[in-house]
């Protein structure tokens, strides 16, 4: 597997006593969540901004039933973009200042076109050199996640977060005439672990940090892992509406061996997010 799948093993092993002892914890010991006076008391956040990507790295291959696919870097092979602005939605839901369920969505689609130096074997497809491929790839995350808050202050939250990753990725190629077409596509939800600190510095004034992993293995049909890190920061222009800014990356490494997909693809985002939050 690649990098990115042993650190992914390597943080959830060194993540799981912090996952596990906060939830040991007595309510004395969390007497101090139960205080009127704590950073971040809404119960209810929607966000909405957009998620300007500056950087991306994919490097694709996708097999035929009697042999391996060319291994493609779709920036440098097929002209792919590695910029986009997208639009980005967040949400959370408090129960109390413990318990709290996240939702987040958005989409990456991206386009390339480039006559081949090389000849490519994509899937059946055998693409010359100098013919002109055209490609598209269509990634789309939506994240639910329950987030228990172990410790929560008048100017510090930290949390631990478990929940639901459903990743759907898409991809296809053709020639210059759309009379050769080659698609392959997965779509699966995947568990999803991380921990997440918020702190005020002043009333109006917050920075928050997320950091989430997975990683997986399905016998013989699926193996994956996903990285993702976010720092932001916002201001409260109103009680009830905050203005935003903040760095995101993720990345996302998977193998695929069923009828939709037989192959991988290593794929990174890097840019920042610049969004409008409600309070309520």
């Amino acid at each position: 597997m690649k990098y990115l799948n042993s650190t992914a093993r390597r943080m959830l092993m060194s993540a799981c006593p912090i996952i596990l002892a906060p939830l040991c914890l007595s309510d004395h010991a969390l007497a101090d969540a139960e205080s009127p006076a704590y950073a971040f008391p809404d119960k209810w956040m929607i966000r909405a901004g957009a998620y300007v990507v500056d950087g991306a790295d994919t490097q694709i291959s996708i097999n035929s039933d009697v042999g391996l696919g060319t291994s493609i870097d779709y920036q440098r092979d097929l002209g792919g973009e590695d910029g986009d602005t997208i639009p980005r939605i967040d949400a959370y839901y408090r129960f109390n200042m413990r318990h709290r369920i996240d939702f987040t969505a958005f989409n990456i689609t991206r386009a390339g076109e480039r006559t081949l130096a090389l000849d490519l074997t994509i899937g059946d497809e055998n693409f010359a050199a100098s013919e002109t491929v055209r490609s598209e790839i269509d990634y789309t995350i939506y994240k639910l996640g329950y987030n228990y808050s172990f410790y929560h202050s008048p100017k510090v939250e930290l949390s631990i977060s478990a929940g639901l990753n459903i990743t759907s990725y898409d991809l296809k190629f053709s020639d210059s005439t759309g009379a050769r077409v080659e698609t392959a596509d997965v779509s699966v939800p995947l568990p999803m672990f991380g921990l997440r600190m918020g702190y005020a510095i002043t009333p109006k004034w917050n920075v928050r940090y997320v950091s989430e992993a997975f990683f997986i293995e399905i016998d013989d049909a699926l193996s994956g892992a996903l990285l993702n890190y976010e720092l932001s920061t916002e201001y409260r222009l109103f009680k009830h509406f905050a203005l935003g800014v903040g760095l995101a990356r993720i990345g996302l490494d998977v193998d695929v061996n069923d009828d939709n997909w037989r192959g991988s693809i290593s794929d990174g985002y890097r840019g920042y997010n610049v969004f409008g939050t409600l309070y309520f």
